[in-house]
């Protein structure tokens, strides 16, 4: 393979291999664009439980998986974030039954799933062992009141702290009984909230778990708003079977779907609750082979986390493993094979590059509204004062060259690559200019310098990549 350099540029040029992007996306002449980060103005706080990972309620019943023996999942967990969430729920929610020494049995959404009370004990060992906690769905769609009670009362027992909150019913403004009528789902919700609280009177709630409606998050939120943790929505580009499931789509912004965070953010923030997006990933169905699965999907993700920032929300839960179909979704950033080893696919380097930079306090900055390329940046400043600005060129075929003033009180600045082959890879994927390993740990590589001059750094972000530049302060 013909290498091809990437330049960092401050008055001289420094060369820099760079492997070769696929031929079917040849470069055009690099586009100069300039940022401007604006320290002094702050447009959201990152939680620092933001990244998350969901899940159907069948992945629990999966043996060994949840378990403090998955050394190589709690290793995936920590690179992500010392206390992120787990959000276990999906269609499987809705036909699961909990039978507390029944035989643990993983199906899919046509059939029942079992799990017993031994699951929820590896479940609670795996999420004290990682830090993180845990979002739990109840069956709403086919189970009962007194089931639901029974659950909750085993899940609460064995997660403890560790269990961040109910939610009661998954993507309820599709199901039949409740899709033209939200007053019949808060009334049945309140009975199952009752029921509940009457066994476990502090027991924590989160709703409602809408798929795309955002009436029945409006409704639910000024029923509910005194008493919940996160209003929650979920969010898919498209369906894996549409002619639109492309990466070219995929990488595209999504107009409308910012107008429903701009909303989301007007409802919940002078009410003092927080929103999540608790399921999402790039297309619904499991993900499309050669799409989903491919270094596209890194690129997607990083961007996603950083608007779903942008715009005040409380955090993100990437849909992974095992679906509602019975096979392993082709878009999940951790995967594992039969003997249960796991692995991470290329989305998860767009969750690690947003380890890196999308904590603390994100800042505004400004570019051109028509820059000439699809480049996105994003500004954060950590609890220690470090700056670090994130540029993400999800362009097919233009590189661009970024210019930005230094802010006032910097003395080094380095830079950290997310990277693979080709825009369609699904190999070769690294960031920081490192892989994950085969135990799950990663280690980044020392950051790339970057020299500025004439208080402005000028550094190439090639097509297809992404990069994390650090300002250390004095």
């Amino acid at each position: 393979m013909i290498l091809r350099a990437y330049r960092i540029v401050i008055g001289a040029i420094v060369t820099i291999p760079l492997v070769q992007p696929h031929p079917l996306y040849a470069a055009d002449t690099p586009v100069p664009v300039k940022v401007t980060i604006d320290p002094t103005v702050v447009v959201a706080t990152i939680p620092t439980d933001f990244v998350g990972l969901g899940y159907e309620t069948c992945a629990v019943a999966q043996p060994d998986y949840f378990s403090a023996k998955n050394a190589r999942l709690i290793k995936l967990y920590a690179n992500l974030s010392p206390h992120g969430m787990v959000r276990i729920g999906g269609n499987i929610s809705d036909h699961t039954r909990y039978v507390a020494g029944g035989t643990p049995t993983v199906k899919t959404e046509r059939e029942v799933t079992i799990i017993n009370r031994a699951n929820l004990k590896d479940l609670g060992d795996f999420a004290r062992a990682t830090g993180w906690s845990v979002m739990w769905g109840l069956n709403l769609g086919t189970g009962s009141t007194d089931q639901a009670v029974e659950e909750a009362l085993a899940v609460d027992a064995e997660l403890g702290a560790s269990l961040h909150s109910f939610e009661i019913g998954n993507e309820v403004d599709l199901m039949r009984k409740y899709s033209k009528n939200y007053d019949a789902y808060q009334a049945d919700y309140t009975a199952y909230k009752t029921a509940i609280r009457a066994k476990l009177p502090r027991a924590p709630f989160s709703g409602p778990d809408s798929a795309s409606s955002l009436p029945f998050v409006e409704k639910f939120v000024a029923a509910e708003a005194a008493d919940m943790k996160l209003a929650t929505h979920h969010y898919y580009r498209t369906g894996a079977r549409t002619p639109q499931a492309t990466l070219d789509y995929l990488l595209a912004r999504d107009e409308a779907f910012i107008k429903k965070l701009q909303r989301l953010r007007e409802l919940c923030e002078p009410r003092h609750v927080g929103y999540r997006i608790n399921e999402v990933n790039s297309f619904y169905g499991g993900g499309k082979a050669g799409v989903s699965d491919t270094f596209g999907s890194a690129l997607w993700c990083l961007d996603y986390c950083f608007t779903l920032a942008e715009h005040g929300c409380a955090g993100v839960n990437i849909e992974t493993d095992i679906n509602q179909l019975g096979f392993i979704s082709h878009y999940s950033p951790i995967v594992h094979d039969q003997a249960g080893v796991c692995s991470a696919r290329p989305e998860y380097y767009g969750m690690l590059a947003f380890a890196t930079a999308g904590r603390g306090r994100l800042l505004k900055t400004s570019m051109p509204q028509k820059p000439g390329v699809n480049l996105t940046a994003y500004a954060t400043r950590a609890d220690d004062g470090t700056l670090y600005l994130t540029l993400i060129n999800k362009d097919l075929s233009t590189d661009a060259t970024v210019e930005s003033p230094l802010p006032t009180g910097v003395t080094v600045v380095d830079a950290q690559r997310l990277h693979a082959p080709a825009l369609d890879a699904k190999t070769g994927v690294t960031f920081a200019g490192a892989a994950v390993a085969d135990d799950g740990s990663w280690t980044p590589n020392p950051p790339q310098l970057v020299p500025f001059a004439n208080n402005a750094i000028r550094l190439d972000v090639p097509h297809a990549s992404a990069c994390v530049v650090r300002f250390k302060m004095k």
